[in-house]
Parts: C-alpha cells; sequence; structure tokens
C-alpha cells in the first residue's frame, strides 16, 4: 500500500513536471507551522490580539475599521448565543459603540476591559436616547455576566493563549524567512470555527492596508471547505470580510484560492465529479474564449487532488 501510494504521488508530480530538486528547493526555503487555535495539539494562537487597536489611522479607515469592529463583535456574540443583529441587536450596538470609543482614540481592548465597560460604558447616550433609556444597567449585567462566564471557563483558557494573531507573524519568522502556516480548525465547534475565521479574515483585511500596494501576486490565502461561511442569502459574520478581501485583497499583491464542494451560489468550482457542475462552467467559459468545451472535458478528466483554475484573461 505504501508503495503504491507513493507511486502514485511520484506519477503525478512528474505529469505537473514538479521535480524532487523543485520541492526540496520549497522545504529549504519555507518554514512550515500548524496552528491550533482553541487547542495546544497545534501551536496555540492567542485572539486577545484581535481586540487591539488595529495600526490604522481612524480618521483616513473608519469604513474598513467599522467593519472590523461589526464582524467582530458579531463573531463574539456569537460565542455567547446571543442576538448579533448590527442594526436591531442592543447587545451588538452597545459592544460595537465601546469599540469604536476605544479604537477611535488608539487605545487597546481586551476581553476583562470589554467586560467593565459593558457595565460602565465611556459614553452616556446611544443615538438620541440615553444610555438608561436604551440599554438598563440590568441588561448590560446580564450581557457583562455571559461574557464573563464565557471567559471564566476552563476551556476558554486556551484561547489567551499562544502566539498573538498577529498577520505578518504568520507570513514571516523573526529572520525574515518566509513561513507556510496552516491554521487547522477542525477540532472546534461550528460557533468557535466561524468566530475564529471571521477575526483571521478581519485580521488580514487591516494588515493589507498596512501595505503598499501590488501589482504581483505576493501571498496566497487559501481557505479549505467555505461552504458556510459566504452563503448568498444568510450573513454570517465571515461574510463581509471575505468580500472585502475578494474586491480588495488583490490590489495589495493578496490571491485567494476558496475552495467548497457545494459552488452553487458562490459562483466557483473546484474540480467537479459530475457534469452538471461542469456544464455551468461552459457560459462563462463561453463567454471568454471559444473552446469551452473542450476546457470542461479537461476539467472533468481531473482525477482526486487535481484542481482546475480559469483566468479570465489567460484561460
Amino acid at each position: 500500500m505504501a508503495e503504491e501510494t507513493a507511486n502514485l504521488w511520484r506519477n503525478g508530480l512528474k505529469e505537473w513536471e514538479i521535480s524532487s530538486a523543485r520541492i526540496k528547493k520549497v522545504s529549504e526555503s519555507v518554514q512550515y507551522a500548524i496552528y491550533s487555535p482553541g487547542s495546544t495539539a497545534g501551536i496555540p494562537i492567542s485572539i486577545l490580539a484581535s481586540l487591539a487597536a488595529p495600526d490604522l489611522e481612524w480618521a483616513k479607515n473608519k469604513e474598513i475599521l467599522r467593519e472590523k469592529i461589526s464582524s467582530t463583535v458579531t463573531a463574539l456574540l456569537g460565542l455567547i448565543g446571543a442576538d448579533a443583529d448590527p442594526l436591531q441587536s442592543k447587545e451588538h450596538i452597545l459592544l460595537s459603540n465601546i469599540f469604536e470609543a476605544g479604537w477611535s482614540k488608539g487605545q487597546d481592548l481586551d476581553l476583562v476591559g470589554l467586560i467593565g465597560q459593558t457595565l460602565d460604558p465611556p459614553f452616556s447616550k446611544l443615538g438620541a436616547f440615553e444610555l438608561e433609556q436604551f440599554y438598563s444597567k440590568d441588561e448590560r449585567s446580564e450581557l457583562a455576566t455571559a461574557l464573563n462566564s464565557l471567559i471564566a471557563s476552563p476551556s476558554f483558557q486556551v484561547w489567551t493563549q499562544g502566539q498573538p494573531l498577529d498577520i505578518h507573524e504568520l507570513l514571516w519568522t523573526t529572520e525574515g524567512r518566509p513561513r507556510h502556516s496552516v491554521l487547522y480548525l477542525a477540532h472546534l465547534s461550528d460557533e468557535e470555527r466561524m468566530f475564529f475565521v471571521t477575526l483571521l479574515l478581519t485580521a488580514i483585511e487591516a494588515y493589507i492596508r498596512t501595505q503598499s500596494g501590488s501589482s504581483s501576486l505576493k501571498t496566497i490565502l487559501y481557505f479549505d471547505e467555505l461552504f458556510g461561511y459566504m452563503p448568498p442569502v444568510a450573513n454570517p459574520p465571515s461574510k463581509e470580510p471575505l468580500l472585502g478581501l475578494l474586491k480588495q485583497a488583490r490590489a495589495f499583491g493578496l490571491g485567494l484560492l476558496l475552495v467548497t464542494q457545494n459552488p452553487v451560489g458562490h459562483g466557483l468550482f473546484a474540480r467537479p465529479d459530475h457534469a452538471r457542475p461542469i456544464r455551468r462552467t461552459e457560459p462563462t467559459c463561453r463567454h471568454r474564449s471559444a473552446d469551452s468545451r473542450g476546457r470542461s472535458a479537461r476539467v472533468g478528466k481531473n482525477r482526486g487532488g487535481r484542481y482546475a483554475a480559469y483566468h479570465s484573461e489567460f484561460g
């Protein structure tokens, strides 16, 4: 079995013209790291840095920072099972305003400080209403208690340990060597997975805004099992930062490779196994090229582990 598997991979690499020398060069040039947020099985990641004020000037980046606040608050409320509608939820509105009050002044937040400010916010009005009229102290105490129960849980402590969620550190070592980071999330619950993915995406979105523009590809974000994170109708907290990256990331040299077994509604595909999803790609290919059926046929012949990509300019 081992010899058969080895030959399968060896022959596949040969067909793709990937030599052993090329593989060796990559392995020697890059440091590989496997992270496991919420667990010590790999390198744990502390989420506390995600509440720190981003290194962006508030006045010039209000839109992107408010999007980051909204997504972060939505993900955090999801962990405690609270209503997370940015427009209707009193919990969401309160916490978002607390974040904005701090970040607009360059002040970092942590979970303990967030709980304290939930009880005693740094403002007296929300909209046209006095704070107590909009969200009474008793109601705020219930929210603070729920947040405190979260951080008091022994199982949550691992989220506060390990390497900070720092995108630069995920991409580079302290010596300036490129780092290939794998973030393993299969051990997390759905709520925890959504929480971390949202924090990660918003951190990436804020990070690229601090970088200079680039016309060439410098970094790739590979997202396996996209289903549920960018649905066509619902609006989970991960959707807004994902859409933001799809619109803006390439201008900063970041490419996105999104993989799903449920392409309907996403407008993308990866190694379809049946004729129906292949036929769905033909109108797009036909719009760009006369060789649409030939291309679809080649996609259909792909074996497991192989993917086909279509570029609107280069085919």
